[in-house]
Formats: C-alpha cells, sequence, structure tokens
C-alpha cells in the first residue's frame, strides 16, 4: 500500500512538472506573438502598436538575378543585375541572417519567424522588389508608409516604417 501511495504522488509531481513546462513554453510563444503580429502588419503596409519598445534592426542585401530568377545575397552578382534592398528585423536579432539568403521571398513568406526575433524579407513579384526600412532602433508603433521606383523594368518599392 505505502508503494502505491509513492508512485501516485511521483505521476502528481510528473504532472506538476508537465503543466509548468507547458506554461512556461506557452509564455515564450506568446511573448512572440506580438512581434509576429506587427511583422504580419508591416508586411501588409498597415500601421501597428506594441505595448512595450522592441529592438529594430536593418540588414543590408541585395537582390540578384542570376539564372532567370531573383535570389536574395549579401553581395552584388558578378555580371548580374543586383537590387539593394533591406530585411527588417524586429525583436533580439542576430548579427547575420546568412542562412536565410540564397532564396527568393514572396508575399506569402516575406515574415520569418526566428527565436525572439521577427524578420521582414524583402520580396519578389513580377519584377516588381518589395522591401522594408524603419526609422528607428526601437519603437512601439510602427507606420508604414511607400515609396516607389522604376528604373531598367524594374519598379522597386521602399515600405519605410516611421517609428
Amino acid at each position: 500500500m505505502l508503494t502505491f501511495r509513492y508512485l501516485l504522488a511521483l505521476a502528481a509531481a510528473v504532472a506538476a512538472t508537465a503543466a509548468v513546462a507547458a506554461a512556461v513554453l506557452g509564455m515564450f510563444n506568446s511573448s512572440q506573438a506580438p512581434l509576429v503580429s506587427a511583422a504580419a502588419s508591416i508586411a501588409a503596409e498597415k500601421a501597428f502598436h506594441l505595448d512595450t519598445p522592441v529592438p529594430v534592426r536593418l540588414y543590408p542585401a541585395y537582390y540578384t538575378y542570376t539564372n532567370g530568377r531573383w535570389v536574395l545575397t549579401n553581395t552584388t552578382g558578378v555580371g548580374a543585375s543586383s537590387v539593394p534592398v533591406y530585411v527588417l528585423g524586429l525583436g533580439r536579432c542576430p548579427p547575420s541572417i546568412q542562412g536565410l539568403l540564397g532564396r527568393t521571398y514572396t508575399a506569402k513568406n516575406a515574415t520569418v519567424a526566428l527565436t525572439n526575433c521577427v524578420l521582414v524579407m524583402p520580396w519578389v513579384e513580377g519584377n516588381v522588389i518589395t522591401h522594408y526600412a524603419a526609422t528607428c532602433r526601437s519603437g512601439t508603433d510602427f507606420r508604414p508608409e511607400t515609396a516607389e521606383a522604376e528604373a531598367s523594368g524594374v519598379k522597386v518599392r521602399l515600405v519605410v516604417v516611421n517609428c
């Protein structure tokens, strides 16, 4: 009978530990949710407000036209068309985004969630390149405004995020 009580106590302790772990994981996920919402609003060119200031980071990059498609790189291509763009980071973002280069982003996959950071990637649709740059290093209110320019058949849209 005593062994049954110990097993029951052990099962209760394991269940309590699992409940605390789930609550902590939920807290981490929910703390990232406002960043994801802010990034999605910015990508949709809509204003967004956060209750607490978040760091903002810009990563310079290039969209380079090679082999019939635009690819996001960190350098200009040799003999290829390259357009300088920015990647916008919200939250505590890493010093490098090297692992996210070498791809083409679209409006559907323009936001990338990392641990404690959400990136708004420049994206391409046809011959239109859209990228994002912020006017602050941290902020709570994000108000996007769009500027456009066209050269050599490529339209570049810069979404300036005022904060």
